[in-house]
Formats: structure tokens, C-alpha cells, sequence
């Protein structure tokens, strides 16, 4: 199979050419510089698109062998996958970042990091509906602290009239196995499967044996070539005493929520975008199980590059707005956020205590955080054949109370042999 994959590869290269991409950054924040460097190769045939990339780094928080003579940088790998599509299906296989949802700054379940993992990504549409279910192993081997761990997604919506979208979405994160086919393919939620694992049945497992952390969600979108707004709720647990005993103990709700509004006229677009989640949402619930919805528990990593869904995690609110404007080659945009986050601990049960009663949101110490990104590039015309294109930028702005400025070069070429 790999031998005819490559020979593949390897005809279409040579029958069809290749786009070869060139993308680099390096931004400053007047302590330590960051940078990338990154290619990207791309076949296409027919109904089928490879796409590998990768380069070399300096995050400052991976310090590679030789540091002092490579300046930090270390070399990463970042996608390799294939795509096919015909009429209304579609196919993604590979190691590759995902991201799923209607926002455009905040996404609830998928969010693209800087990590990709192997997926399998099956899509199919029709004129009223669009279905979706996605596998993503996230830890091939274990350890005594780090069990093996993968998740999965899926999304069903309809289209009852023209512009308006209505989805149900459902994900879960298990550990101690790479792949649950039951999760991938079973056309029930997702809720319903994990139950089923646990019945007193031949076939059931106790919930000490099992280690599945699930969350349900909705969407609604309604759109035109104007504008689009929308909005999304995760549920990652959902309080039933509220309704078979109201009197007695109430779990804490642990909810993630997204509203959105994006506007275009002419040169000019628009985003504005609220999300938030309350306390305990996406955290573990017991010391024992490591399954808080991260990419990598136990680490060093700030929330905010390490969380698989939503951005900031839990217990917080976030406001944002972007503006873009492109026009003759030229193109600024704008971001702008406000957030507002408490006590944030994926890793620690209830915040290090017990189980509260009650819905809490915004709790402990907060911190108020306000950034600004602003970039201004041009992308260059009349240019020779072979060179598709050429983009530079400068970029500036702050996080917190840190200053950056940057500047970015990417670069396009049509190879055709």
C-alpha cells in the first residue's frame, strides 16, 4: 500500500506538477524573538490533493539539542495528509490540524494548534443536510502517567431553508485505547455509546475501566453574501438533578458558548464574536483519570496553546472584533480582545477541592487580559510566471502588557515538469 501510494505521488508529480509554499515570521516582544519557517508541498490529480508541510521553529518553550548554535529554532513536522473528494463526499486521511464550528475567532470543539495528529475525516452532503464524523489519535504510546488517547468528533446539520444551518455536534476523548470504532461510526450520540460501554451487560465495563469524558453541543447559522451570524453551546456535563430531583444536590453545569456576527461590504469585513465557559468545564473530575479535553496533560504549555477545543478553557468571557480591508494588493487587519478568566485548572478536579453545588462562572482571583494584533501586507503583482505569488507583511501589537512587532514573507511557485 505505501509503495503504491508513493508511485502515485510520484506520477501525478511528474505528469501534473506541484505547488511549492514558503511562509516565514519572526516577531519580537522586546524580551525573546519567536519565528518560523515553514514549506509546504502540494500535489493534485484529479480528485485527489496531497499536501505535506513542515520547517523549523522557536516558540521558547522547546529548547532543542545545539541551542546555541541554531538559535533556539528546532525542526518540527506539521501536516502530511490526503484529501479526495467526489460530488458530495469527502475523504481526509493523514496527520493533520482540525478545526470544526461556525466561529471564525473561537471555535468550542476543534480549534487548530500548532499540533497535528492522525485523523480520518469523513464528509457527506446532500441539499438539505451535511454529516460529518472525524477520529484523532493523540497518543500512539503510554506511559505510567501518560495513557494512550484519542477523540473523536462528529456534526449532523440540516438546511431547512436557504441560508439557515441547525447542527447537533457531539465529541468524546477516551484513554487506553487509539481508536473506538463504535465512536466513529455508530449513528447515535455519542452520550448513548459511552452509556452503552457501561451497562450491565457481557459486553459493559465499569466506568473505573473505562476513561471517556463526552460533550454534546449545537449550532445555528444564518447567512447570506453579506453577512452571517450565528451561535454554539458545548454541553460537557449535563445537570439532570435539575430535573429528577430538584431539591437535592445540583452538579455544577459546564458550559461553553459562542455568539458571532461577520459582515462584509466591498473591501471591508467584520467580525464580532462572544464566547465564554463556566468553571470545571473541560477539566478531569477525578485525580485518576487524565482525560481533561487537552492536548497534552501534565505539561508546561499556557492554556491557550494546549487546549483542543476552546481557546481559553474554562471559567471565563471573552469579547473580540477584527476588521480586515483588502483592496489593489493591500491588505490590513485588525483583532482586538478583551478576556476576563478566573481560576483555570484542567488538571485538577473542582479546583483542587471538592464538588461545589451549583453553576459557577468567573470564580476565584480574575485577571483581566486585553491584546491587539494589527498586520499591514502587500501582496505583489505582475510577477513572472513560475512565482504565484509573493506576500510581505509587518505586524504589531500587544498581549497584556507586552509589546511585539514582526515581519512575515510568503511566497507561492507553480513547478510544472
Amino acid at each position: 500500500m505505501n509503495k503504491l501510494i508513493i508511485a502515485s505521488l510520484l506520477v501525478s508529480v511528474l505528469c501534473f506538477g506541484f505547488t511549492f509554499k514558503f511562509d516565514g515570521w519572526i516577531e519580537y516582544d522586546f524580551d525573546k524573538p519567536t519565528d518560523v519557517i515553514k514549506f509546504t508541498v502540494n500535489v493534485s490529480s484529479f480528485n485527489v490533493e496531497f499536501t505535506t508541510s513542515g520547517g523549523f521553529k522557536r516558540d521558547n518553550l522547546v529548547i532543542p539539542p545545539y541551542a546555541d548554535k541554531l538559535w533556539n529554532n528546532y525542526w518540527y513536522f506539521d501536516e502530511g495528509f490526503l484529501s479526495w473528494s467526489y460530488g458530495q463526499m469527502g475523504v481526509q486521511l493523514g496527520v493533520k490540524r482540525n478545526s470544526a464550528g461556525p466561529g471564525n475567532t473561537y471555535k468550542l470543539f476543534l480549534e487548530e494548534k500548532d499540533f497535528s495528529y492522525p485523523t480520518v475525516r469523513l464528509l457527506a452532503s446532500g441539499e438539505k443536510f451535511k454529516v460529518e464524523t472525524l477520529w484523532g489519535g493523540l497518543r500512539l504510546f503510554e506511559n505510567a502517567s501518560q495513557p494512550v488517547k484519542a477523540l473523536n468528533y462528529r456534526s449532523l446539520a440540516f438546511f431547512p431553508v436557504e441560508g439557515l444551518e441547525i447542527a447537533y455536534e457531539d465529541a468524546v476523548l477516551y484513554l487506553h485505547r487509539f481508536f473506538d470504532p463504535y465512536y466513529f461510526l455508530v449513528p447515535i450520540p455519542i452520550p448513548g455509546i459511552q452509556e452503552f460501554w457501561h451497562l450491565n451487560a457481557p459486553w459493559g465495563y465499569s466506568t473505573t475501566q473505562l476513561d471517556d469524558n463526552s460533550m454534546v453541543g449545537a449550532y445555528v447559522k444564518y447567512s447570506d453574501n453579506r453577512y452571517s451570524v450565528y451561535g454554539e453551546i458545548l454541553l460537557d456535563d449535563i445537570n439532570m438533578n435539575r430535573f429528577l430531583n430538584p431539591e437535592g444536590f445540583q452538579n455544577p453545569d459546564k458550559i461553553a458558548f459562542l455568539v458571532g456576527f461577520t459582515g462584509k461590504s466591498g473591501p471591508y469585513k467584520v467580525t464580532f464574536e462572544v464566547a465564554g465557559a463556566t468553571a470545571f468545564t473541560f477539566e478531569r473530575s477525578t485525580f485518576s483519570r487524565p482525560y481533561e479535553y487537552v492536548y497534552f496533560e501534565g505539561s508546561n504549555l499556557p492554556i491557550e496553546k494546549n487546549m483542543i477545543g476552546y481557546l481559553h478553557g474554562e471559567n471565563n468571557i471573552a469579547c473580540s472584533i477584527a476588521l480586515e480591508y483588502s483592496n489593489n494588493g493591500w491588505s490590513i487587519s485588525t483583532l482586538y480582545e478583551g478576556l476576563i478568566y478566573g481560576t483555570r485548572t484542567p488538571e485538577k478536579p473542582w479546583h483542587d477541592g471538592t464538588i461545589p453545588s451549583g453553576t459557577h462562572w468567573l470564580v476565584g482571583e480574575l485577571t483581566s487580559q486585553f491584546s491587539f494584533k494589527g498586520r499591514v501586507a502587500y501582496t505583489f503583482k505582475d510577477l513572472p510566471e513560475y512565482l504565484g505569488e509573493l506576500t510581505v507583511g509587518f505586524r504589531f501589537g500587544f498581549v497584556g502588557e507586552k509589546p511585539f512587532i514582526g515581519f512575515d514573507l510568503s511566497s507561492l511557485f507553480d513547478v510544472n515538469l
